[in-house]
């Protein structure tokens, strides 16, 4: 099983029934469901490092001031739903990324069944890494802008 630290639900699921004793139970949990990031901050300043980014492209990409930015990323603030996702583009974030940080701020991912969460979506995917490009999308589609 070492070695497996990228499984996917369905698997997780599977091997968690064929646990065979509590103890081997624990281990598997502690093992595939521990969360190594405590709060979006950690996170996404570990994902501005990893990538390299510079917070002045962010800035101009997710359309939040440097104040905040810096803020969310010194633990200062807890952002909203709306900044995660803007922050998230911002920083060049697939959706499954995105929905990563999302969870781990707490907050809802982004639902394929709402319309607005949908065009986010759909937008990401087709590489669209500019909040106001998002925003003029939206405001099209007369949806609610990132705010």
């Amino acid at each position: 099983m070492s070695g497996e630290r990228d499984i996917t639900t369905d698997r997780l699921d599977e091997v968690l029934q064929k646990a065979g004793s509590d103890r081997e139970a624990e281990q598997l949990i502690k093992e595939y469901s521990v969360n190594p990031y405590e709060t979006f901050a950690a996170y996404y300043s570990e994902y501005i490092h990893t990538h390299k980014l510079e917070i002045s492209e962010i800035i101009c990409r997710s359309n939040i001031s440097k104040n905040y930015i810096y803020n969310i990323i010194n633990g200062r603030r807890n952002p909203g739903r709306d900044k995660v996702i803007a922050l998230c583009i911002g920083a060049g974030m697939s959706v499954r990324e995105i929905n990563r940080g999302l969870k781990i701020a707490g907050l809802g991912v982004l639902y394929a069944k709402n319309e607005r969460d949908a065009r986010i979506v759909v937008a990401v995917n087709r590489g669209i890494r500019n909040v106001i490009d998002i925003n003029i999308m939206l405001e099209k589609q007369n949806q609610d802008i990132l705010e």
